[in-house]
């Protein structure tokens, strides 16, 4: 009966017995009230256990989190007419989070938070503020490390990202849409999840992208990158890294690195002073499928395993004896079941490693050992980025967007001899008391050739420049709107 109906009832005990109408009322109207307020403390605590996670966890780990400011300077003024106001120079700031890891000033956070940054400064939770050293970055994870000169800074704690479940609580901690110190929670909906964030980059650095996300419903907007996913004890188990929208908001999940993956490139960076990656040298398929047990006549019941489409001649598989239509099964004890978890798991170790493998080869399992390497081209990129530092200046591939920007396509890019498909290199970075600031390079200057060979693409270019030697010349042409070509001859400090 609805509580309308029980009023109007209780007028036709009103007439001869009042004190009937006016308990009967009370009685109702105590009956209306919410629920809610009349619940036992018993059936609340398991929430106000929860939320007192939420709040500790937030406290113990907020004045570890860190808000960067990575600024751009503009890179070229506009040619105005003689009677024009002078425009002021405005710079680019871009917000991002980041997490402090070592109390003498060590900094985790994302690439692409940083990258071609002139500056970055980061401000602590007790507004002391600090200009930042990017010590080196992994672009193939989008992890950063920054320094600051500071000894004492509150630090957080990492856990081991490879007990995370599905299901598990976690906490989202970062400077969203520049709002301040945010907290939102959720849980990990999916691991070793696959976004295609970085189908944006040329195909030979896609190729060797890692990205074995953990996948979670905690609130992460723009902001928020860098900043630290939390489990209920405050551990660190990811570097919030990105989102999967279509607006630019947060419409439903976030993406977080996982921390043992960061934390390979902390320990890299600081034992090696580069990025070491383990290598084996095969070419696999994305994922098993019914289609490839029914054509290889593979003894399964349902889908598993790893398939090995090519073994690279003269590589550690190579070596090891593995061969094309292998089933990588497992490795040192860990079942395997897509290629990028397989890609992950040999990025973790070290060149020189032994890994176990478990495969199956014409539907019999066998085990082998196989020592790992190192990918030639990763030691030199690494020894030409070092070359660049010492040039002064620091590149990328030229993004689409400021390429349309600058107006280096179509018939210009056709004249300087740029085919499609090919990618020339663009300035992203000058240290201003360097060598290339004093040849007058500048940050968005396009690198079209170098010693009269024309740059097709980053590794290419950065290939060239790890085989100079100290003291060796090499002449670079550099490509702007305004002036067209500048050659500049640069050697190796000695």
């Amino acid at each position: 009966m609805k509580l309308r109906d029980s009023l109007n009832s209780s007028a036709l005990f009103s007439t001869c017995r009042p004190w009937v109408s006016t308990v009967f009322v009370a009685a109702l109207l105590a009956s209306a009230r919410p629920t809610g307020a009349q619940m036992p403390v018993e059936s609340t605590q398991p929430l106000a256990d929860l939320s007192r996670a939420f709040r500790q966890a937030y406290e113990q780990v907020r004045p570890a989190v860190v808000l960067i400011a990575a600024t751009t300077r503009p890179r070229q003024k506009p040619v105005l007419p003689p009677f024009h106001p002078e425009i002021p120079d405005e710079d680019f700031r871009g917000i991002g989070s980041g997490t402090i890891v070592s109390d003498d000033g060590y900094i985790l956070s994302n690439y692409h938070v940083v990258a071609g940054a002139d500056s970055i400064q980061v401000t602590l939770s007790d507004r002391r503020t600090y200009q930042a050293e990017l010590i080196g970055f992994d672009s193939l994870i989008d992890i950063a490390l920054l320094k600051v000169e500071a000894q004492g800074l509150p630090t957080v704690q990492l856990a081991d990202s490879d007990l995370l479940q599905i299901g598990d609580w976690v906490l989202a901690i970062g400077h969203p849409l520049g709002m301040g110190s945010t907290l939102t929670h959720g849980i990990v909906s999916a691991l070793g999840r696959q976004a295609g964030i970085f189908n944006r980059r040329s195909d030979e650095e896609n190729r060797y992208a890692i990205e074995s996300f953990i996948q979670t419903n905690a609130v992460i907007n723009p902001g928020n990158s860098g900043g630290p996913l939390l489990d209920l004890q405050g551990r660190v188990v990811g570097i919030n890294t990105a989102i999967s929208t279509r607006t630019g908001y947060y419409i439903g999940y976030g993406l977080a690195v996982p921390i043992n993956l960061a934390r390979e490139v902390v320990d890299d960076l600081l034992v090696h002073g580069r990025i070491v990656r383990g290598h084996l040298g095969v070419a696999m398929a994305p994922e098993m499928t019914q289609e490839l047990i029914r054509e290889h006549g593979l003894d399964m019941e349902r889908p598993r395993g790893v398939y090995l489409n090519q073994v690279q001649p003269n590589s550690p598989a190579e070596h090891g004896g593995l061969l094309v239509g292998d089933v990588i099964m497992s490795l040192d004890g860990v079942e395997v079941n897509h290629f990028n978890h397989l890609q992950t798991l040999i990025y973790g170790r070290d060149p020189g490693e032994t890994v176990n493998l478990q495969i199956m080869r014409e539907n019999q399992l066998h085990q082998v050992a196989v020592v790992l390497g190192e990918r030639e081209d990763d030691r030199l990129l690494s020894e030409g980025h070092q070359r660049l530092a010492q040039l002064g200046f620091s590149v990328e591939s030229l993004p689409a967007e400021l390429a349309a920007e600058l107006g280096f396509v179509g018939e210009l890019a056709a004249e300087l001899g740029f085919e499609q498909g090919e990618d020339p290199v663009v300035v992203v970075g000058v240290d201003p008391q360097g060598l290339a600031a004093d040849k007058g390079i500048q940050v968005r200057d396009v690198i079209t050739e170098v010693d009269q060979e024309r740059v097709t693409s980053l590794e290419q270019f950065v290939r060239f420049v790890s085989k100079l030697e100290e003291g060796q010349f090499a002449f670079f042409w550099f490509w702007r709107p305004d002036t067209g070509i500048n050659v500049r001859a640069l050697s190796i400090p000695e």
